[in-house]
């Protein structure tokens, strides 16, 4: 990710999220503006729709927490590289792989709901919507993964915005 100030950076990173976001938010007001006229639902037991529910659920469980390990291990290996342009431009590169990931996350939920209209996906949309938003890119947390000190998390704290 090219940029050319740190308040660019953020810019670029919340722009990103903001798209990445929209998809599920669209997929599930679409779904609940067509729920009487229009509905794909599955011809599944009670039992069966909480095994898919509760299946989905383990799954995506599993991803966020590869992810956030693999966040975790990246920006350790970030630390030890000097500069503190290269070290963002390589984050951001991590940082969006990890929006990504979580807006898929968020995105199997209203697809769940969709085909099986059992309450657990709507519910598990909103944990997965809080989770994402709980991921979202803030100076103090890229501060914190690339662990800065002194004047380089002055600089990240305040957007560039500290040494004008």
């Amino acid at each position: 990710m090219k940029f050319n100030s740190v308040k660019e950076y953020f810019f670029r990173l919340n722009n990103a999220g903001y798209q990445l976001a929209m998809v599920p938010l669209i997929v599930f007001i679409f779904h609940y503006s067509t729920l009487h006229t229009f509905s794909l639902k599955l011809e599944l037991s009670e039992l069966s729709m909480y095994y898919l529910f509760m299946s989905s659920s383990m799954l995506l469980l599993i991803v966020l927490t590869v992810v956030h390990f693999y966040v975790q291990a990246a920006a350790r290996k970030l630390v030890k590289v000097i500069g503190l342009g290269l070290k963002l431009e390589r984050l951001g590169r991590v940082l969006l792989r990890r929006l990504v990931v979580l807006a898929l996350v968020v995105l199997l939920m209203p697809v769940g709901l969709v085909f099986t209209h059992h309450t657990g996906f709507a519910i598990g949309f909103v944990v997965a919507l809080l989770w994402y938003l709980v991921n979202w890119p803030t100076p103090a947390q890229v501060s914190n993964l690339l662990q800065l000190k002194g004047d380089e998390k002055e600089m990240v704290l305040s957007k560039g915005e500290a040494f004008k």
